[in-house]
């Protein structure tokens, strides 16, 4: 596989103080799942964000091997991020058009029957349950050809039985040339991930 991103002796601190990453090194592959797992305060969200050009190393790099990191990223969070005065539908036609400035009615029904929230589109946020909420921010980042998903904390105000399924479904994705990278603290969930990364105390502990 091609690498898609590099991250070269990378190192984060909040206000210059304490050390939240220290020497991290990870090449991320195209078309692959990662699941980044540790307890709470491990810098797990702090990689992703990393990864996602929402915070700039201290120390060392990170090199991506595609252009437009912005419009070629999307992100899933914890509490969804649906804009409630917009359909679903509308929800991802908005993200369509702030990647790519136009939009896609076909893309979005064809992530959204993976997803199995097709007859979701027309209902707004505020109508649906926490499991179909979830889904639905995982159409919006999906949407408009993007080459890389970022979650954070994906399934965490989920019941086991749903955390399951948007574990599963990301990786569908992967058919469709995605890379996908979870953030956790449930271990038990990366199994569904076909690399694992332990984060200790801002450092990499492990990976299989």
């Amino acid at each position: 596989m091609n690498s898609l991103i590099e991250i070269s002796n990378v190192s984060f601190s909040y206000d210059g103080k304490i050390n939240v990453l220290e020497n991290i090194n990870l090449n991320i592959e195209e078309n692959s799942y990662y699941g980044i797992y540790g307890h709470s305060g491990s810098g797990k969200s702090t990689l992703l964000f990393l990864i996602g050009n929402l915070l700039n190393p201290d120390l060392g790099k990170i090199e991506y091997r595609f252009s437009n990191i912005k419009k070629n990223t999307g992100f899933v969070f914890q509490f969804f991020n649906l804009i409630n005065e917009l359909t679903i539908l509308e929800n991802a036609k908005l993200a369509q058009y702030i990647r790519n400035k136009k939009e896609n009615l076909k893309e979005i029904k064809q992530f959204a029957e993976i997803l199995g929230i097709s007859e979701l589109l027309n209902k707004f946020p505020t109508e649906l349950s926490g499991g179909e909420k979830q889904r639905a921010s995982i159409l919006r980042a999906v949407v408009g050809n993007v080459k890389i998903i970022l979650a954070d904390e994906p399934t965490g105000s989920l019941d086991m039985k749903n955390k399951i399924i948007v574990f599963k479904l990301f990786r569908d994705l992967i058919k469709f040339n995605k890379t996908v990278i979870v953030v956790s603290h449930e271990k038990e969930l990366m199994d569904f991930c076909d690399n694992k990364i332990l984060l200790e105390d801002g450092k990499i502990k492990g990976e299989s």
